[in-house]
């Protein structure tokens, strides 16, 4: 095995090494597969999920099957995140793929998440009827939920 490594070492042509090459292992700020300011928002994102549910970097770690170095990279922008692996981190968090991608500001927790959506959508509506009627619909469903009266 150590002669065809050998070999094949021979066989190939030394490739010249810029002076202004990226040190190994990082990509390169201009190349495709570089992280951009969106994948640091997901990292943000999902620290500060996994933060607000007092998740341990090692147990979201476990839970997805990366080391934590691999978790810390992810957390920092450092590293992409596969569609993959962001579907296993939303789950292992219990949140949603979207609350980790949208661009709602990160207030701290998943709930706080949820109420500026909703703040959003409901300020878009312009009919006063139609907020009346998500209004009533909101409380018959928590009166559900609780088991009050709205």
């Amino acid at each position: 095995m150590a002669a065809t490594a050998a070999r094949d070492a021979v066989s190939r042509p030394a490739q010249p090494v810029a002076a202004d090459a990226p040190a190994q292992g990082r990509a390169r700020a201009d190349t495709k597969r570089a992280p951009t300011d969106a994948d640091s928002a997901v990292g943000q994102r999902i620290r500060g999920h996994r933060l607000a549910a007092g998740m341990p970097l090692s147990e979201l770690s476990a839970r997805i099957g990366v080391s934590n170095p691999q978790m810390h990279r992810y957390e920092c922008g450092l590293t992409r995140v596969a569609a993959s692996r962001l579907i296993a981190i939303a789950a292992a968090l219990g949140v949603s793929v979207e609350m980790l991608t949208s661009s709602v500001p990160e207030t701290g927790h998943a709930e706080e998440a949820e109420v500026d959506l909703l703040l959003r959508a409901f300020s878009a509506i312009g009919q006063p009827e139609r907020r009346n009627a998500l209004i009533a619909l909101a409380r018959s469903m928590a009166a559900a939920e609780t088991g009050s009266p709205g």
